[in-house]
């Protein structure tokens, strides 16, 4: 009984090496590759998903194609290629009175490229008025809806008078708006910028 038992012990273990011997010959390299075709496939998956999504995209600007068209042709009439300062302070004189402003004075800058970069310039603008606080809101409005781009940087102001002003009478305000206007030159950065006029431009109307 004792050798049939070892004879039983001997072939257990012989089919249990067997089965290892199995796994590691066959089974273990069919996994490793079961485990590289997986990651292939999770491969490919990703790369289909970002191809979908850049189709997406590109649908996406087809279908804006017309409105980014509209806005190209809107930037570029509200940003000339000439910096045109005498028909900028034409129409800030006009939004002066429609604001009902008085005592304007428009002094322009000289033309420079943006602290930013990018392909245009810059011609800085410092506006001074007298009027009152809604007088002076008035005129920021109607400058913002100027078909020229304006760029308001910093509004400051002060009482126009010493003295207060009188009971049931707003108080006017001396104001003074920096600002910025753009145009983009043909050719080098700059070019066209004998057109603007420096120094001040005084207009006393309201």
């Amino acid at each position: 009984m004792d050798g049939e038992r070892r004879t039983l012990v001997f072939g257990a273990l012989g089919i249990l090496a067997a089965v290892a011997l199995a796994y590691l010959l066959l089974l273990s390299p069919l996994l490793d590759r079961l485990q590289s075709s997986a990651q292939e496939r999770d491969q490919k998956e990703a790369r289909l998903a970002g191809l979908r999504e850049e189709v997406r995209r590109l649908e996406d600007v087809r279908r804006n194609a017309p409105e980014l068209e509209r806005q190209l042709l809107e930037l570029s009439r509200r940003i000339p290629e000439r910096p045109e300062i005498p028909t900028f302070i034409v129409q800030v004189e006009e939004v002066a009175r429609a604001s009902g402003v008085t005592q304007l004075s428009i002094e322009p800058g000289t033309p420079g490229a943006p602290e930013t970069g990018g392909p245009y310039s810059v011609v800085p603008v410092t506006m001074t008025f007298e009027g009152t606080y809604e007088e002076m809101q008035d005129f920021l409005l109607r400058l913002q809806n100027l078909v020229r781009l304006v760029a308001v940087n910093e509004v400051s102001y002060e009482p126009a008078e010493a003295a207060g002003a009188a009971a049931g009478i707003e108080r006017l305000l001396r104001v003074e708006v920096r600002a910025e206007i753009y145009f983009q030159p043909e050719g080098p950065a700059g070019a066209g910028a004998g057109e603007t006029t420096t120094g001040e431009v005084t207009s006393g109307g309201g």
